[in-house]
């Protein structure tokens, strides 16, 4: 070898080895797993600390926190990447409160965590602490000693229960709280208060407007130490297992009244129970809400301490429950604000309708996180008929253990059709229990609307890789809806795609079991793309029959916490007011790619190959061992077969597989497989590939009805359509005739659409119209290659036999 040879062979290995090296370095988009502490005081100064994963150096924190933050740097070694700590001034005003708090990189932009502003001295659990001893505080003879007042920023690990020991007078009234789901944890808290002989004085779990987090108001007896015990109220061990013991004397409220008020109204909000001396009134500015935003906070007047409640906003008229009334005329498309007061209490309302008009009546409650209510809606005509009820349904005996009043309570709704005669409704709002109290508050609504829709993000947030795609998921809660519902974002920039979106309609009509769904829209950039940071949005339409379009804006999560548990229900954090958050990053190592058709037009009972490549940006970087397809829906014996990929893992195919009684829809698959990179498992998403299942053809008769007399003859014509695919022959023939009437079937093929139905009618045929249809049958060759009878929905024409007799 030459040595010019040797230099341009050492030149390829250290490109080589440089790009191997610009790989190494770049960095996944950021994860946060925690913030050390949880919460301040506000008006001081700490060292907070994000733990997670690909924290690079430069990165900035997204929060409405009013705080000052200055980077303290990059921990070394083994921790390099996985800490980030910066220097935080809380402002002196800062308002008690949760605020999120996320880290964007040039990788792009973190999950949030909620961070606690609070007004007393704050600490930390010494067992969680590095190097601490493991289950050093479970016992009162162990039990870590707190002044009063404080916040103790603690964890819970399983079975541990932490004990505190503090130092009360004679007389001395204290507020214990916890703050753990609130603000984010998975912890189900338990509190409990004991005496210096152990004797128990207290305990709570699930206190009035904390949701499943725990509150006592104690009065201690005697002067002496007293213990403090929190633990979860399930012993579950939980991802995100943090709390905060707070200890004090502060205002603090039971509930607020009414839950929620329009967003250009004035209204007074009533605060009740807790400490307050009496019921307190303050005027909310809800004038001053962003108009995306569907709630604002409301704070306890009195000594600051209480975390805020959070109050519904809307853009609806809206109106306070009146008094001693058995029953309430409200106008339509009214919120009226409600509460059942006392246990058994039965509130009830009416609206005039009219027969075959289409109703909505909404109760909303445990979604708002401010009410008791277990709601029961029921409506009735004018003499007490029961036309309808929801939300009915008793909890499982065996599984209310698991569960808080406020998880596995959705909010519940009623879309109905006025029936014929039918000029006045009523509407029941009760406790399933039969309880009631000022914290049993609601908040209804009826409106004359055709069936609807509402829609949830699951994504959080998304970071678009440049050559790579993104899925973004979304709910859609049905509400007497059973047509196909179309996702989109509105004002994507020109250099991004989306694609997918098709959430199809119902089978069969709408069942209870049936009434929610999920649509994903995929995200993928074109060539050129610029990285930066988009406020993102999704919407649904649907088409009415009629051919009205209803549309819907997509609800952001703002935060999923991940609750292990029977029956326990994911935290999210909608008042935060966030929709959808993204950037576009540099690319990845590796993609996903569809090398087939994104587009499938496949007929009932065919099959379709799916071929997908694996982008390999990174030498010697693994492609994914089983692509998956996702998103198929549960109806019409779909199935997908294959996944596993071939060769060196670069390529391979899935088929998707119908049967004759797929029913026609549009729906979207999504690919997914899973690669390590860098020691990380990533998952890899392909742009959404649409089906359209469709029938083999369809028969268009040339006219509504045809006529013949008594003794006559007559033609039914009209054409089969085609779909390219099919190419058996059909046969087409006339059934429910009337007697004395024939008509003789017709054979078509592909090649001719014309179909032509010799009919007569014998000289006893009565006149009169009647109602024929026109069916096909065919076969299709099936996987085996053995033919499978196919056929597609009759089509109904109008058959008159005229008076008289037929001229020859």
């Amino acid at each position: 070898m030459t040595g010019k040879s040797i230099r341009y062979v050492s030149q390829c290995r250290l490109l080589a080895l440089l790009l191997l090296v610009s790989w190494t370095l770049s960095a996944a988009a950021p994860v946060l797993r925690d913030l050390q502490p949880r919460g301040a005081e506000r008006g001081k100064a700490i060292t907070l600390t994000l733990t997670g994963t690909s924290l690079a150096e430069g990165a900035s924190v997204i929060s409405t926190l009013p705080a000052a933050f200055a980077p303290l740097g990059l921990r070394e070694g083994r921790m390099a990447g996985n800490e980030l700590s910066f220097l935080v001034e809380v402002k002196p005003d800062a308002p008690v409160g949760l605020y999120p708090i996320r880290i964007r990189t040039p990788e792009g932009l973190s999950n949030v965590l909620l961070f606690s502003v609070g007004a007393f001295p704050e600490l930390s659990e010494q067992e969680s602490e590095e190097r601490a001893q493991d289950y050093s505080n479970d016992t009162p003879e162990n039990a870590q000693t707190i002044p009063t007042p404080v916040i103790v920023n603690g964890s819970l690990r399983g079975s541990d229960q932490d004990f505190y020991r503090l130092r009360a007078k004679p007389g001395e009234r204290l507020v214990v709280e916890v703050e753990a789901r609130r603000s984010g944890s998975a912890v189900d808290p338990l509190i409990r208060v004991f005496d210096s002989k152990r004797k128990e004085l207290a305990w709570n779990d699930d206190a009035p407007g904390l949701g499943v987090d725990a509150r006592l108001d104690v009065t201690f007896p005697s002067e002496g130490e007293y213990y403090v015990a929190v633990h979860d109220s399930k012993f579950s061990a939980q991802a995100q297992n943090f709390y905060r013991l707070k200890v004090g004397s502060y205002a603090y409220a039971d509930g607020i009244f009414p839950l929620g008020w329009t967003r250009s109204g004035t209204v007074e909000v009533e605060l009740f129970g807790g400490n307050l001396a009496g019921p307190v009134k303050v005027t909310p500015k809800l004038t001053t809400v962003d108009q995306k935003a569907g709630f604002t906070m409301i704070s306890v007047p009195g000594v600051p301490g209480s975390l805020p409640f959070p109050f519904a906003v809307s853009d609806l008229p809206e109106t306070l429950e009146p008094a001693n009334e058995t029953v309430t005329a409200i106008p339509p498309a009214t919120v009226v604000n409600g509460r059942i007061s006392k246990p058994g209490e039965v509130d009830r309302y009416k609206f005039p309708v009219a027969p075959g008009e289409h109703w909505m009546v909404e109760l909303e409650k445990a979604s708002l996180g401010t009410s008791r209510l277990y709601g029961v809606l029921t409506i009735y005509d004018s003499d007490g008929k029961k036309l309808a009820s929801a939300g009915d349904v008793p909890p499982d005996p065996e599984l209310s253990f698991l569960v808080s009043f406020d998880e596995g309570n959705a909010d519940p709704y009623l879309a109905f059709k006025a029936p014929p005669g039918v000029r006045e409704i009523v509407v029941s709002v009760e406790d399933l229990l039969q309880r009631g109290g000022p914290e049993f508050g609601y908040r209804l609504v009826a409106r004359q609307q055709a069936p609807d829709f509402s829609l949830s993000l699951v994504t959080p947030f998304v970071n678009v890789p440049m050559q790579g795609t993104v899925a973004v998921v979304v709910n859609a809660d049905r509400r007497g809806l059973i047509r196909p519902i179309r996702l989109s974002i509105p004002d994507l920039p020109d250099d991004l795609v989306a694609e997918g979106g098709h959430i199809p309609g119902e089978v069969g009509g709408q069942t209870r079991s049936r009434s929610s769904r999920q649509g994903v829209l995929t995200i993928t950039p074109k060539p050129g793309a610029q990285p930066r940071t988009l406020q993102l949005a999704v919407v649904g339409e649907a088409t009415l029959e009629n051919g009205d379009v209803i549309r819907r804006r997509a609800r952001g999560p703002g935060l999923v916490t991940a609750i292990r548990g029977a029956n326990q229900k994911a935290f999210s954090a909608p008042w935060l007011g966030m929709e959808l958050p993204a950037t576009v990053v540099p690319e990845r190592p590796a993609a996903l790619e569809v090398v087939s058709p994104r587009y499938v037009r496949l007929v009932q009972g065919m099959e379709s190959d799916v071929e997908w490549k694996f982008a390999r940006r990174m030498p010697g970087l693994r492609g994914p061992a089983r692509v998956n397809a996702g998103n198929i829906p549960g109806v019409g014996n779909l199935r997908v077969l294959g996944g596993k990929s071939k060769g060196m893992y670069d390529d391979g195919k899935l088929t998707l597989v119908t049967t004759v009684g797929t029913p026609p829809m549009k729906f979207d698959m999504v690919l997914d497989g899973q690669v390590t990179i860098e020691g990380r498992d990533e998952t890899l998403v392909a742009p959404a590939i649409t089906f359209e299942i469709v029938q083999g053809y369809s028969l268009e008769p040339s006219t509504t009805s045809a006529t013949l007399a008594p003794g006559g003859k007559t033609e039914i014509a009209g054409r089969l359509r085609w779909e390219p695919a099919f190419t058996a022959p059909v046969t087409v023939k006339a059934d429910n005739l009337p007697l004395h009437v024939s008509c003789q079937p017709a054979e078509v093929t592909s090649k001719s659409e014309e179909v032509r139905l010799p009919c007569q009618a014998g000289p006893g045929a009565s006149p009169g119209e009647y109602d024929i249809e026109l069916v096909t049958a065919s076969t299709l060759a099936g996987r085996d290659q053995q033919s499978v009878p196919y056929t597609i929905p009759p089509v109904g024409m109008k058959l008159v036999v005229a008076e008289g007799k037929a001229e020859q």
